[in-house]
């Protein structure tokens, strides 16, 4: 588990979640206790992995998808910009300005939240599935799916 009390160590939480997916139907903001649920996976953990197919300038490997939580206490309010419409984002971005949290996504998403203070915790719940990484020489991509 990580977490994050102060802006000095959102770049740690940034190198955990950028690149890894969410739905943002699954996004759950509780008002009256302050907090915002974002379950992701991630498979950009650098785990065991095995080699599904070989070429000269990529592989693709396969990898265990980890279903993870990230949690934002002491949220005032949430909003969402999803200009996209596509259900499926992955995480690019995270700033703070004191008291503006907000979580810049591909594509085209932000998630704004106002916080009293900052708090934000990222959990792994459980190894679930597999997922599909194709790696380049000097690139890696997924599509975010993954099988249970």
């Amino acid at each position: 588990m990580l977490e994050v009390i102060s802006s000095d160590h959102l770049q740690e939480l940034e190198a955990i979640i950028h690149d890894e997916y969410f739905e943002l139907d699954k996004v759950n903001f509780q008002s009256e206790r302050g907090i915002l649920d974002i379950p992701y996976r991630r498979i950009f953990h650098g785990g065991p992995s095995r080699i599904i197919k070989n070429w000269i300038i990529a592989k693709v490997v396969e990898v265990d998808a980890v279903r993870a939580i990230l949690i934002i206490h002491h949220v005032t309010e949430y909003s969402s910009q999803d200009s996209a419409h596509i259900g499926t984002y992955s995480f690019n971005s995270i700033s703070y300005d004191g008291y503006v949290l907000k979580i810049i996504c591909n594509e085209s998403l932000e998630l704004k939240m106002v916080v009293s203070r900052l708090l934000i915790q990222s959990r792994y719940l459980e190894t679930r599935g597999k997922a599909r990484i194709t790696l380049g020489l000097f690139w890696d991509s997924s599509a975010g799916n993954f099988e249970e």
